[in-house]
């Protein structure tokens, strides 16, 4: 179970910073409160904090993750690393030649969204999109991929809240690709994405829409 100390690291995660009034707010819980598990952050190591001047009144005081806090996010790190590190073991040397290290990079990430895909394989056996989304939903809640979906007419949509390897992705989004072709190979349909936590948005939001020929069946 999450505890309040947890959603604070969160929240500061997902805003990118925050103050103790808008943490306050997020949890409704006093400010007093959220600073006493901030100022235990701090030491920790997890946040840090700057000053950020504005046009109108006084600067603010910005809570910000530091590495350890994102690294803190989950096993993330841990599960993208492992994975990427057992395929590209099993690569012929002669594979590698002539590629730059970002060319090994997009070849071992999309092998990884190979692997989390297979992984889940049994747990999305939906006849229709919308069964293989809300499947394909709860299957990757475990890997820190998705947290929720809905839907919009044919089209769904589908987020996650916390970037689970954020450093990672501000680098590069080939983890970011590799995490749409998980879904992508899960849904059996395209998917878009529209934002991206390391790219500045609020959240990572994938779009599925429903194809034609699903469309034609159930007419």
């Amino acid at each position: 179970m999450e505890t309040t100390r947890d959603q604070v690291l969160r929240i500061v995660r997902q805003r990118r910073a925050a103050t103790i009034a808008q943490i306050a707010a997020a949890l409704e819980m006093s400010q007093a409160a959220i600073r006493r598990h901030l100022d235990g952050l701090r030491a920790d190591g997890f946040v840090d904090v700057r000053f950020e001047r504005h046009n109108v009144g006084r600067p603010a005081l910005m809570f910000f993750a530091t590495e350890r806090g994102e690294e803190a996010a989950g096993h993330g790190y841990l599960q993208i690393v492992s994975r990427l590190f057992r395929h590209l073991d099993k690569m012929d040397a002669n594979a590698l030649e002539g590629m730059s290290g970002h060319d090994v990079l997009e070849f071992g990430l999309a092998g990884v969204a190979e692997e989390v895909a297979a992984d889940h394989s049994d747990d999305v056996r939906g006849f229709t999109l919308a069964e293989r989304v809300d499947e394909a939903s709860r299957a990757l809640k475990g890997e820190g991929i998705l947290d929720g979906w809905e839907q919009e007419g044919k089209t769904f949509r589908l987020v996650n809240g916390d970037c689970p390897y954020l450093r990672l992705a501000e680098m590069s989004d080939a983890p970011c690709r590799s995490d749409r072709q998980s879904i992508e190979l899960l849904v059996r349909a395209p998917v878009e994405q529209l934002q991206r936590i390391a790219a500045g948005g609020t959240i990572c939001e994938y779009i599925v829409r429903e194809p034609v020929s699903e469309t034609r069946q159930k007419a």
